[in-house]
């Protein structure tokens, strides 16, 4: 009998535990494998499903998990375009740490509008404000107006004729002393400008030419506008060396804090590199030939009355290089032939 003892224990163990298995679900959740399932309702009625790790889960698995997850992610990003609409002064900020992926954009006009890369745009935030102006401001003159404020900021004091830079071959700045990574981005930027406004004399606008310049071989590709970057020492001695067609360049003390040659401008190390790109654009337009000042464009960047000094070209400014290198104008001319090639009273 003891044998039918055991038999009817293990039947009734066998019953209990299969009534186990099979017990109702308590409301709210069901039984998938092993893992419980909470079922919560939203406030739209809808059943969200949220599951419950199993303590004794691994935590490989786990990480695994985070991996297809952070690779779908990655996934998903595939097919997104990243448009920013920032401020014109991050615009400025953000050209200066270009990678070799992006390009700056500029309109017709030379001014810096956007960032472009593969995978983003970065525009500026006031661009149908700055084509309003444009347009407007471009509406308040005509082809006589934009004529003589060229006579007024191509002659000065210093220059009876006019003296273009050459056509026959492209441009290239050259840095050899001191220069910074702002300086660079700069003078690239500036090229790319003057390209839009000149239809005779290019700049190469992808690279510059740093440090010591090979002169061993027959065919220079370039011509070159050297600009160095030197102690004060060191300009103290191209001055006393000048030539007759160098120019000082002196701050409102009085102090010498550069030289601008045909091809070539040097400036003191110390200035700001704020008061670095104004020089570098101010001795590039007067070695182009820009030697004058009106007193009546108070926007231009010719404007130099009191302490007022504009660190942009305006939009005259611009129309007016158009013409002096649309090719119209020779090397040579004094300002009555000037006049009279563009129509103006002698």
């Amino acid at each position: 009998m003891n044998w039918m003892k055991i038999v009817s224990i293990i039947i009734f163990i066998l019953f209990l535990l299969s009534a186990g298995c099979t017990s109702p679900s308590a409301p709210g959740e069901e039984n998938s494998g092993g893992i419980a399932t909470e079922k919560k309702t939203g406030g739209s009625g809808e059943e969200l499903s949220t599951a419950k790790t199993p303590a004794s889960r691994s935590s490989d698995a786990l990480k695994e998990d985070k991996e297809r997850l952070s690779d779908l992610s990655r996934d998903d990003d595939r097919y997104y375009y990243n448009i920013r609409i920032v401020a014109p002064s991050d615009l400025e900020n953000l050209i200066k740490e270009i990678h070799s992926d992006e390009y700056p954009v500029h309109n017709e006009n030379g001014d810096l509008i956007g960032i472009v890369s593969p995978r983003k745009l970065y525009i500026r935030g006031d661009l149908v404000n700055l084509q309003k102006d444009t347009e407007r401001t471009g509406k308040t003159f005509d082809k006589t107006d934009v004529a003589e404020h060229l006579v007024d900021i191509t002659f000065g004091n210093d220059n009876a004729k006019l003296n273009l830079f050459k056509s026959n071959k492209d441009y290239q700045f050259w840095l050899d002393a001191f220069y910074t990574n702002d300086d660079k981005i700069f003078l690239l930027e500036l090229a790319s400008q003057l390209n839009t406004l000149s239809d005779t004399t290019q700049f190469e606008d992808e690279e510059l030419a740093l440090g010591f310049l090979k002169t061993n071989y027959a065919n220079i590709p370039y011509h070159y506008y050297n600009i160095k970057i030197i102690p004060q020492k060191m300009l103290d001695e191209f001055k006393d060396n000048r030539k007759s067609d160098e120019r000082l360049i002196k701050d409102s003390d009085g102090k010498l804090i550069g030289i601008i040659g045909n091809d070539h401008l040097f400036l003191l190390d110390s200035l700001s590199s704020e008061e670095r790109q104004y020089y570098m654009l101010y001795g590039t337009l007067y070695s182009m030939g820009m030697h004058g000042t009106t007193y009546s464009e108070k926007d231009s960047f010719f404007y130099q009355v009191g302490e007022t000094r504009n660190t942009e070209l305006s939009v005259l400014d611009k129309e007016a290089i158009k013409l002096l290198y649309g090719g119209r104008l020779k090397t040579g001319i004094d300002m009555e032939e000037m006049k009279k090639t563009l129509g103006l009273k002698t």
